[in-house]
C-alpha cells in the first residue's frame, strides 16, 4: 500500500540524527560530469559540475544536506574541477574516487539562439577537436565501490541502471533509506532497469525520454512521476491513486535556459518531503513537495546553466522565494476550486526582474518571451 511510502519517509526523517550530522544525508550514484557552456558565438563560457546525479547531490548539499557521491572519475583536470565544486558545499568525497583507467565525462551545453525550439543542446564532442569523453559504466573502478563501507543515509538517489547503481539501491532499500530513481533511458540491460524500478520508492522520468512504465513492475507503494515539459508534470501512486494526477506548470515571463530544470525539481521535492515529514503525511505532503520542486525548477530557468540559481542567490533567499511561490500556489488552487479564473502566475514576475541582472550580457536584450507555460 502507498501508506508504506509515507511510513518510510517518516522513519528516515526520524533517523536523521543517526547520520551524526544533524542534517539529512543523501548518497548518490550515476552521472557525475564536467559541464561546459558554449555560447552562441562558439566561445566556451562556464565550466561547472554537471550530470543528473552531480546536480541533484550538489543542490541538496547547498540546501544544507550532507551529500555523498559514489562513483569513479578519471585522474584528470575535469575530475579535479568536479571535486572542487563538491568541496565548496562540504560533500563527503571519500567514495568519489579517481582512477587512471577512466576519464571524467565532459558535456558541452551549446546555447541556442533566439527562435530555436529549445534553449540548448548537449554533446559529448569537444567543439574544438571533436574528442568525446563519454561516461564508462561498470568497470573495475566502479564495482570496487560495492565493497566500500558506505555511510547510513536518509535518501539514496541514482540516475542510471548500472550494476553499481542498482546494487547500492537494493542495499539502501534494505537499510531503510528512501530510494529515488531518475532514469533517462532503459539502458542496454533491461534486467538492471527492472531491478531499479522494483526497489525505488520514487521513479521520476521525462516524457521526452520514456513512455509510462506500465510494462514494468513498480513497488505497490511507488510514486511514479512523469515530467511533461511546458505542461508541468503528472504523478500516480501504486494502488492508492493509480490514475494520473496533473500538476500544471508555472507561467514565466521569459526563459533563459532550461538546463538542469528537472534536477532542481527532484532536489526540491526531496528537500521539501523531508521538511514536511515531521509535520504531516498524505498526498498534500507529496503535492506540496512537487510544487516546491517546480518552483525551484522555474526559478533556475530564469538563469544560465544547470545551477545558475545557486550563483545568483544565496540558499536562504532561494528557499524563501520558493516557499512563497508554493504558498501562493496553494491559494491559487483553492481559488480555482471555487470557480475563479485560472492564472497560475504566482509571483514569478518579481523574481524574474530580480534575476534579470544576473543574466549574461549576450542574453539580456534577447530573452525568449513566452505565450505559454514553461517548466521542468
Amino acid at each position: 500500500m502507498a501508506e508504506s511510502f509515507f511510513t518510510t519517509l517518516t522513519l528516515t526523517f526520524q533517523a536523521g540524527a543517526s547520520t551524526n550530522t544533524g542534517s539529512p544525508r543523501v548518497v548518490g550514484a550515476g552521472l557525475f560530469a564536467l559541464d561546459v557552456i558554449v555560447r552562441p558565438d562558439g566561445q566556451e563560457a562556464v565550466h561547472a559540475l554537471g550530470g543528473s546525479a552531480g546536480n541533484v547531490l550538489h543542490i541538496l548539499a547547498a540546501l544544507g544536506w550532507k551529500s555523498v557521491p559514489v562513483g569513479a572519475l578519471g585522474d584528470d583536470p575535469a575530475a579535479r574541477a568536479v571535486n572542487e565544486e563538491f568541496r565548496k558545499v562540504n560533500a563527503d568525497l571519500r567514495f568519489l574516487r579517481c582512477s587512471d583507467t577512466k576519464h571524467t565525462p565532459v558535456i558541452y551545453q551549446h546555447q541556442l539562439g533566439v527562435g530555436a525550439t529549445s534553449t540548448h543542446r548537449f554533446s559529448f564532442a569537444c567543439p574544438g577537436c571533436g574528442e568525446a569523453r563519454r561516461p564508462i559504466w561498470d568497470n573495475d573502478a566502479d564495482l570496487a565501490l560495492l565493497h566500500a563501507k558506505l555511510p547510513k543515509s536518509n535518501v539514496y538517489f541514482f540516475d542510471r541502471p548500472t550494476r553499481l547503481g542498482v546494487e547500492l539501491a537494493e542495499r539502501y532499500l534494505q537499510a531503510g533509506a528512501l530510494v529515488v530513481f531518475e532514469p533517462s533511458s532503459i539502458g542496454q540491460d533491461e534486467v538492471l532497469f527492472r531491478r531499479s524500478v522494483e526497489c525505488a520508492h520514487i521513479v521520476k522520468y521525462s516524457d521526452e525520454r520514456l513512455d509510462d512504465l506500465q510494462r514494468f513492475h513498480l513497488r505497490p507503494d511507488a510514486i511514479e512521476i512523469q515530467t511533461l515539459g511546458s505542461r508541468g508534470l503528472r504523478y500516480r501512486i501504486g494502488s492508492l491513486k493509480p490514475e494520473w494526477v496533473h500538476v500544471p506548470a508555472f507561467r514565466l515571463p521569459y526563459v533563459l535556459d532550461t538546463a538542469g530544470a528537472g534536477d532542481w525539481c527532484t532536489a526540491g521535492m526531496i528537500f521539501s518531503l523531508f521538511r514536511l515529514a515531521g509535520e504531516a503525511q498524505g498526498l498534500s505532503v507529496l503535492e506540496n513537495a512537487l510544487v516546491f520542486g517546480q518552483a525551484l525548477s522555474s526559478l533556475n530557468c530564469l538563469t544560465e546553466g544547470a545551477r545558475g540559481l545557486q550563483k545568483a542567490w544565496p540558499r536562504d533567499k532561494i528557499v524563501t522565494i520558493a516557499d512563497d511561490i508554493t504558498r501562493q500556489w496553494a491559494v491559487e488552487r483553492r481559488r480555482l476550486s471555487r470557480g475563479s479564473p485560472y492564472t497560475w502566475e504566482v509571483g514569478l514576475s518579481t523574481a524574474a526582474d530580480a534575476l534579470h541582472k544576473h543574466a549574461p550580457e549576450y542574453a539580456r536584450s534577447s530573452f525568449r518571451r513566452l505565450h505559454r507555460c514553461m517548466t521542468l
